[in-house]
C-alpha cells in the first residue's frame, strides 16, 4: 500500500466495523490459547499500524514487525516499538516466542508454506500461531488486487498448509458470517458495473455500529462453535513437542 493507504488504515483500525469485529474475534481465540499460561512472548507479524497491539500487550511482551517502512513509521509515531523485518526471513533464534500472530498477512505472501515453516521455527514447543485470512477464491475482486493479495483461502487450505509446515490444529472456523451476504452483494454489484472498491470502504455510522454489534456476538459464538461459512478464516495452530 502507498503511504496514504496506511494513514487510512490507522484510522479504520480504531473505528471501522471490520477491524473492530476482527479484534473481537481474535480476542476470543487468544484468550483460549493464553488461559492458564503466564506472560507470553509474542511476535506480531505484519503489525500494520498497530490495531492489534493493545490486545496483544495484555497477554505479554510483543515484538512488532512489518515489511513496510510506512507502517513502521506510523507505529513509531503512535509510541510503539516496531521493526522493519521480512516476515518470511526472521532474524530471531529458534524457539524465541510463545505465540506468533499474523492477522491478514499470509494472503500477501507468495510462498505461504515457507512463511508458516519460518513462523514455526521461532516458536517454542507448544507455542501457537494465530492466523486470519480472507476466504473463498470465488470472492476474488479488485479489492484483493488493491490490497496486493496473492490468494484467498478456505479452512481446508489452511489445514493443508499447517500439515505441510508440521503444525497441529487447535481450532479453526470461518468468520464474518453475519456480513458475508453484504460482501457477496458488493462483489456482484462491482462486477456488473465493472468497477472496484478501494482498499478501505466508508459505510454509514448506523451500518458501522450495527455490524460491530453483530460481530461481537459472532466472536462470542466462536468461543463455543465452529461457523460453517464467512468471508474470513481464523485458525489457531500449534507447534507440537517432538
Amino acid at each position: 500500500m502507498n503511504p496514504d493507504e496506511y494513514t487510512k488504515l490507522a484510522e479504520h483500525e480504531r473505528n471501522n466495523w471490520w477491524y473492530v469485529g476482527r479484534l473481537s474475534i481474535i480476542d476470543t481465540y487468544l484468550r483460549e490459547f493464553a488461559r492458564g499460561k503466564g506472560p507470553l512472548r509474542i511476535l506480531n507479524v505484519g503489525c500494520g499500524t498497530g490495531g492489534t497491539v493493545p490486545l496483544l500487550e495484555r497477554l505479554g511482551q510483543v515484538c512488532n514487525i512489518d515489511v513496510s517502512e510506512d507502517a513502521i513509521a506510523i507505529m513509531k509515531q503512535a509510541g510503539y516499538e516496531a521493526f522493519q523485518v521480512d516476515g518470511v526471513d526472521l532474524p530471531y533464534p529458534d524457539g524465541s516466542y510463545d505465540l506468533v500472530v499474523a492477522c491478514d498477512v499470509l494472503e500477501h505472501i507468495d510462498d505461504d508454506a515457507s512463511a508458516l515453516r519460518e513462523w514455526r521455527r521461532v516458536l517454542r514447543d507448544g507455542g501457537g500461531i494465530l492466523l486470519t485470512v480472507p476466504a473463498y477464491q470465488w470472492l476474488w475482486s479488485g479489492h484483493d488486487v488493491n490490497l496486493h493479495h496473492v490468494r484467498r483461502h478456505t479452512a481446508g487450505s489452511i489445514r493443508r498448509l499447517a500439515k505441510t509446515a508440521r503444525l497441529g490444529l487447535i481450532k479453526d472456523s470461518y468468520a464474518f458470517l453475519s456480513s458475508l451476504p453484504i460482501v457477496i452483494g458488493v462483489r456482484v454489484l462491482h462486477k456488473i458495473r465493472r468497477t472496484t472498491s478501494g482498499s478501505h470502504v466508508e459505510v454509514p455510522a448506523l451500518v458501522n455500529s450495527t455490524f460491530i454489534r453483530l460481530l461481537r456476538m459472532e466472536a462470542f459464538l466462536l468461543g463455543h462453535v465452529r461457523l460453517p461459512a464467512g468471508s474470513s478464516v481464523v485458525a489457531l495452530l500449534e507447534k507440537s513437542p517432538r
